[in-house]
Order: C-alpha cells, then sequence, then structure tokens
C-alpha cells in the first residue's frame, strides 16, 4: 500500500503572493467613493480639532426623542405607514389635492382644534351627536329602534 505524502506550506515551497492574487477579488469597476470628505472623516483631523475647539464635529441631522413603546418592531412601524398610506391614497383625488398629497399635512391638519369646522365639512371628521338627534340602535329581530338621546 502506497502513502501519499501531505504537501507542507513553506516559505521556500509556496508562494503566498501568488496564491493571493489568484484567490483575490479584484475591482476594476471605477469608485463610487467620495474623496472631497476624506479629511473631515480622518480620525485624527477629528481628535485635532476637537483638542484646539473642544468642540466636537457638528452633526447635520440631530438624534430625535421620543416615546416609541407602541412600536414593537420594524415590520410593524412599516405595516402602519404603508396603510396610511393606503387610507390616505383612497381619499378623493379633490382632496388629497388640497393638502398637495401629503399625509403629513393632513395629519397636521387634523390635529388642529380650529380645523375642526372645516374638517366636518370635507368628511373628514363626523359632527358631534347634539341631544335632540336620535340614535338608531339594532333590535334583536334585525330592525331598527329609535331611541332620543
Amino acid at each position: 500500500m502506497k502513502f501519499k505524502t501531505p504537501f507542507l506550506r513553506t516559505p521556500y515551497n509556496y508562494d503566498t503572493d501568488l496564491a493571493s492574487d489568484e484567490s483575490a477579488l479584484t475591482c476594476k469597476d471605477v469608485s463610487l467613493t467620495q474623496q472631497n470628505q476624506k479629511e473631515d472623516a480622518d480620525i485624527n483631523t477629528i481628535v485635532a480639532r476637537f483638542g484646539l475647539t473642544g468642540e466636537l464635529p457638528f452633526a447635520d441631522k440631530q438624534p430625535r426623542y421620543g416615546d416609541f413603546t407602541a412600536v414593537t418592531d420594524y415590520h410593524s412601524a412599516m405595516n402602519a405607514v404603508a396603510s396610511a398610506r393606503e387610507d390616505f391614497m383612497s381619499l378623493p383625488a379633490e382632496l388629497r389635492a388640497r393638502f398637495n398629497n401629503d399625509p403629513a399635512l393632513l395629519i397636521d391638519f387634523l390635529a388642529s382644534d380650529a380645523n375642526r369646522d372645516e374638517a366636518i365639512k370635507l368628511g373628514l371628521v363626523n359632527p358631534p351627536i347634539t341631544d335632540n338627534e336620535s340614535v338608531s340602535t339594532p333590535t334583536e329581530n334585525g330592525g331598527g329602534s329609535t331611541v332620543s338621546t
């Protein structure tokens, strides 16, 4: 029985550079990285500026804080956004145009109590029930009975 001797890699019989070149990923595309912000992103530059001024770099977007306990996860939040968008798109085109086709403008409009009368006229909010109006309630046999309030 003949045994095959294993190949042992040593610095004398194995070219690591050649093996690296053969198995490496070579990207020949033009780089899309923006080099104009290289100095601002360099940690050494940031630390040097902090040492001189004592201030950290200004961020364009400030962090947002709020109570997000009602949102259980990202999927649920995206479903809520999609549902709100779908509800907004189900409104008549003239009404959506009144709010520049932006659901956020509609929400801001409805959040203001000063707009309540106009929201009732537009059909976005149900009018309040007055004392002399009657409310129809269903009965067991399927008919409705009128109850004065």
